[in-house]
C-alpha cells in the first residue's frame, strides 16, 4: 500500500465512517487545515449535486477525498511515481505538489477501498481537470475552487459563480481562463491545456 512507503506518515485506527476517516488520517498527520478544506469542499460539491442532478455521496466522497495525500510530502510525491515508473509532465516536475490529485486517487483505492470511478474519476483530475471531463470531474474541479484553502473570497468566485447558473462547462471555462488571463498559472499541465481547449471548443 502507498502509504506503507513512507515511514513518517502517521497510520490511525479506522472507524468505518468516511468522513471521520479521513479527519482521523489529516490531523494525526497534521493536516487539519486540509480536513477543514475538504469539509468545505464537501459541502461545496454536494450543492452542486443537486443542482445538476448527481448522487449527492459520490460528489461528498469525492471531496473528502480529493486531498488526502497531503499527508505525503511533494518531493516523495515525485520519488514515489519515479519508483513506479509513472510517466509525469514538465509541469508535475517542476511543481511536485501538483501530483497529489494522482496520488489521492491512489489511496482513496488503496486505503479507503473506494472503488466507484464517478468518485475516484473526479479525485485525479480535481487540480487540472481533463479532457472530456465528466460532470462528477468537472463538479469537484468546481467546488475546490470556489471552497479555496485561503483566506477571504477567491477573486474569481462571482465569475465562476455567474458562469455555474448556466452549466458546469461554463463554469469550469469561467475559472480557466481567469487563472489564464491573470497570469496565475506557474507552469500550465498537459491536461489543462487539453481541458481548456475543450472546454472552448464545445
Amino acid at each position: 500500500m502507498i502509504l506503507h512507503d513512507f515511514s513518517y506518515i502517521v497510520l490511525p485506527p479506522r472507524a468505518g465512517d468516511l468522513a471521520e476517516d479521513v479527519r482521523a488520517l489529516l490531523e494525526a498527520n497534521d493536516k487539519a487545515k486540509t480536513y477543514r478544506h475538504v469539509r468545505d469542499v464537501a459541502e461545496a460539491n454536494a450543492a452542486i449535486a443537486r443542482r445538476y442532478h448527481l448522487d449527492d455521496d459520490k460528489c461528498r466522497a469525492a471531496a473528502l477525498l480529493h486531498d488526502v495525500s497531503a499527508v505525503i510530502r511533494p518531493a516523495d510525491m515525485l520519488a514515489w511515481v519515479d519508483k513506479h515508473g509513472l510517466p509525469t509532465c514538465e509541469a508535475e516536475r517542476k511543481h511536485p505538489f501538483l501530483l497529489h490529485q494522482r496520488l489521492s486517487r491512489v489511496m482513496a483505492e488503496e486505503y479507503f477501498g473506494v472503488a466507484d470511478v464517478e468518485i475516484l474519476a473526479p479525485i485525479e483530475c480535481h487540480t487540472t481537470l481533463k479532457e472530456n471531463a465528466t460532470s462528477y470531474d468537472m463538479a469537484l474541479f468546481i467546488a475546490d475552487k470556489l471552497a479555496w484553502d485561503q483566506e477571504g473570497t477567491p477573486p474569481f468566485f462571482d465569475a465562476v459563480s455567474d458562469a455555474l447558473n448556466h452549466s458546469l462547462e461554463a463554469a469550469s471555462l469561467a475559472y480557466m481562463d481567469y487563472m489564464v488571463d491573470n497570469g496565475l498559472l506557474l507552469c500550465p499541465h498537459v491536461n489543462w491545456t487539453a481541458a481548456q481547449g475543450w472546454l472552448r471548443s464545445l
